[in-house]
């Protein structure tokens, strides 16, 4: 994102000033770039779906409330036996970052 000059509002479309709506992808140009006032703006569409990716994770929750309460019910009644070596595989394989490629 590029944004130069000092006065007026800043959007990332065409004619919008101090709010932005997204463009439909066909309507997408590698970059748009928005004057106003002495304003610019420049926002790739890479940029622009980013953000809308992240907003939708947003809504995403971090913890999967099924799978705990299913496992809470199995650990309750003595029926959850993971395998500590699958355990271990998948804390190193989550938290190793990948070799780098070679030539």
């Amino acid at each position: 994102m590029k944004v130069s000059g000092n006065t007026g509002g800043v959007s990332a479309t065409p004619g919008a000033v101090g709010g932005a709506r997204p463009l439909a992808p066909a309507q997408q140009p590698a970059a748009q770039s928005v004057a106003a006032a002495g304003d610019a703006l420049s926002v790739s569409g890479s940029a622009q779906f980013l953000a809308v990716a992240r907003a939708e994770l947003a809504k995403v929750p971090d913890i999967r409330t099924e799978k705990v309460e299913a496992i809470r019910a199995r650990l309750e009644t003595d029926d959850y036996h993971p395998d500590g070596d699958a355990v271990a595989d998948g804390l190193v394989r989550e938290h190793t970052p990948p070799a780098p490629a070679t030539p």
